[in-house]
């Protein structure tokens, strides 16, 4: 049994929901003391301060008519208050001879009230027979004789007792609701824990296709569903594109790798000819330089959806890397008797790499001049609005089914295989787009094909000398 309520009591005191509970709560619970023990004495102070004026206000009273009547007609008030039986077991007298005899009142003479002044003390008396604790104030009249006037602290006393184990009461139901509510707290907490634990380890364990359950409240807790189920669509996504990835890559190199090795023997069958083998060689040299370019693209598409080349980005103008790309390939165009034009309206700032920049316009040029047929009208538009930065390719040519858009930057996925080409050229566009924060668009042109980067515009902090 001990070891099960120790078991139970590790478990709880382990969860960090339960001590964060519990320290906020004994926070709140050390607040409401402090105010409880200010509340006491300010209660405390205040009912003292009412006895101790009551005291001084009736000592004040009894010395006016000592001033009227003399003692004889102080004597006589001392016995009319006694007679009132309004406070009659609460209020003290005592009047003295300057010998220190009783002359009048209710309690036992005491050599000790000889110290009680106008300030008051607080001492053990005789009240009409019996123990009492009162608080005294002392007159010394002219004639020598002794005025002592108090009033039982038993009230107070009561009163104050009754507020301690009010006090008292009050803390005890305090410290178990904070028990209870960390505890009802720390399961609430667990159950909504452990749904992402039991996703988390689903997941662990091959399923990628779990998501944690949405909830209908919007609590933290569901932003935080919601954050990690898009992490986790993100990830199940990059997990098929690297299947997908890697069954193009051994299919892509298959094909050449069984040309090779036909190719390599065939050169090596008896009688091969001088020429024979060279051919072979040139087609060797041929397909492994193919095989290079593909693992060189393959590479640099990794490189850049690491992140890695973010390090070397700059404010780079977008108007004049995309001049510098079409001058390139005019001479390409005017050879197939298309028109390549750029149209920019002005300065055209991003933050980027500028190699990376170019490359990507350069692909997009590249196969609007490729697909876009002979005697094509192509276009380079370079804007900024609506706090964009944009560049445009856009053809007059045959453009793409709308069936098979959805596939275009897929790896190693080509619409004409007549055309040369690897399948990785618009795959390094989107993810030099990605790594530049930049929006992908493609979009039919009625005719042609109209294909869009959208960067964001450079920030303060891009501008700044240490960017």
């Amino acid at each position: 049994m001990s070891s099960r309520l120790a078991d139970l009591f590790h478990s709880v005191w382990s969860s960090v929901a339960f001590r964060l509970t519990l320290n906020y709560s004994l926070l709140a619970l050390s607040t409401s003391l402090v105010l409880l023990v200010f509340f006491y004495h300010q209660t405390v102070g205040i009912l003292e301060s009412q006895f101790s004026r009551q005291v001084a206000t009736t000592a004040q009273r009894l010395h006016s008519h000592f001033d009227q009547g003399g003692l004889r007609g102080l004597i006589d008030e001392i016995n009319l208050e006694l007679a009132d039986p309004v406070n009659f077991d609460t209020e003290m007298f005592l009047l003295t001879d300057p010998l220190g005899n009783a002359l009048a009142g209710n309690i036992a003479p005491d050599p000790a009230f000889a110290s009680a002044g106008s300030a008051g003390i607080t001492r053990d008396v005789v009240l009409r027979g019996r123990p009492a604790h009162g608080y005294l104030v002392g007159w010394l009249l002219p004639d020598g004789s002794r005025l002592v006037v108090g009033h039982d602290l038993r009230d107070l006393h009561e009163i104050t007792q009754l507020i301690k184990s009010i006090s008292l009461i009050a803390v005890c139901a305090m410290i178990l609701l904070v028990l209870f509510s960390a505890y009802l707290f720390r399961r609430a907490l667990q159950r909504r824990v452990e749904v992402i634990r039991r996703t988390a380890m689903q997941i662990g364990a091959g399923e990628l296709t779990q998501r944690i359950p949405v909830q209908h409240r919007q609590d933290e807790f569901a932003l935080l569903t919601h954050d990690i189920n898009t992490m986790l669509d993100r990830i199940e996504l990059l997990m098929n594109g690297v299947r997908n990835v890697s069954d193009a890559v051994a299919h892509q190199l298959r094909t050449p790798l069984t040309r090779i090795l036909a190719r390599l023997r065939t050169a090596r069958r008896p009688g091969s000819s001088h020429e024979d083998l060279k051919r072979a060689m040139d087609f060797l040299v041929c397909e492994i330089e193919d095989l290079a370019k593909v693992s060189e693209k393959l590479l640099q598409i990794a490189e850049l959806e690491s992140g890695a080349r973010r390090k070397k980005f700059e404010i780079a103008r977008l108007d004049v890397i995309a001049r510098d790309v079409v001058d390139l390939y005019e001479a390409v165009a005017e050879e197939k008797r298309t028109t390549l034009r750029l149209h920019a309206s002005g300065p055209v700032c991003v933050y980027g790499s500028r190699d990376l920049l170019a490359g990507a316009i350069a692909n997009l040029v590249d196969n609007a001049v490729k697909y876009a047929g002979r005697a094509a009208r192509i276009r380079v538009d370079v804007t900024e609005q609506a706090g964009q930065a944009t560049i445009t390719v856009l053809d007059n040519g045959p453009g793409i089914v709308p069936d098979k858009r959805q596939r275009i930057g897929e790896r190693f996925y080509r619409l004409n295989h007549d055309v040369p080409g690897y399948g990785l050229g618009l795959a390094t566009v989107i993810a030099i787009a990605r790594l530049h924060g930049a929006l992908f668009e493609l979009r039919g042109a009625e005719p042609g094909l109209s294909v869009s980067l959208r960067f964001p515009l450079p920030s303060e902090e891009n501008q700044s000398p240490g960017a």
